[in-house]
């Protein structure tokens, strides 16, 4: 049988916001891509992405791999990868944007029957952030947004539901809140 690979997947400026991902040792970097992609709502259509040894970003990598599965890193299997419980790899999705996640092998086993791999097994405890606008009119809405440019002129946060972001933020750099 198939060995399972169970990672602890995070952001690395925001270790709180993670993912444990199950994939099998058969499968490829491309599967992996493809899975943290969904895990982290990165886009599926654009920005090439690569995973690390950890510790070694920028230098050595196993080879970038494109949004839908080709590039040098997208057919090496997980299991040829040597990883030990406890191994940690780098993941960069968007070279642009230099989004880094890091990611931790918790634990190799058995797949269970009946299900598909890979898959999201698990995921941190989402914390709500409430839109600021709402907030003055004394309404709860949970925010979908970040307002860029309010956010650099306060000094802080300025979150915003998808209501308040089209009506009077449509012109501004707005960035998606991950849960």
């Amino acid at each position: 049988m198939e060995k399972v690979y169970a990672f602890k997947a995070a952001f690395k400026y925001r270790e709180g916001l993670w993912r444990r991902i199950e994939i099998e040792g058969g499968q490829t970097l491309a599967d992996f891509d493809g899975i943290m992609r969904e895990a982290f709502n990165h886009d599926t259509w654009d920005h090439l992405s690569e995973f690390y040894p950890e510790h070694t970003q920028g230098m050595s990598g196993f080879g970038e791999i494109e949004p839908h599965g080709g590039g040098s890193g997208a057919e090496v299997r997980i299991a040829d990868l040597g990883l030990f419980e406890g191994d940690k790899l780098e993941y960069v999705y968007d070279f642009g944007d230099n989004i880094q996640h890091v990611i931790t092998l918790e634990e190799i086993v058995g797949p269970e029957s009946g299900v598909r791999y890979p898959r999201i097994s698990d995921k941190s405890k989402t914390r709500k952030r409430y839109c600021v606008e709402c907030k003055e009119m004394g309404k709860k809405t949970v925010a979908t947004w970040i307002c860029i440019e309010c956010s650099e002129e306060a000094g802080a946060d300025i979150c915003l539901c998808d209501d308040c972001l089209t009506s009077d933020h449509e012109d501004h750099d707005a960035e998606e809140i991950q849960y």
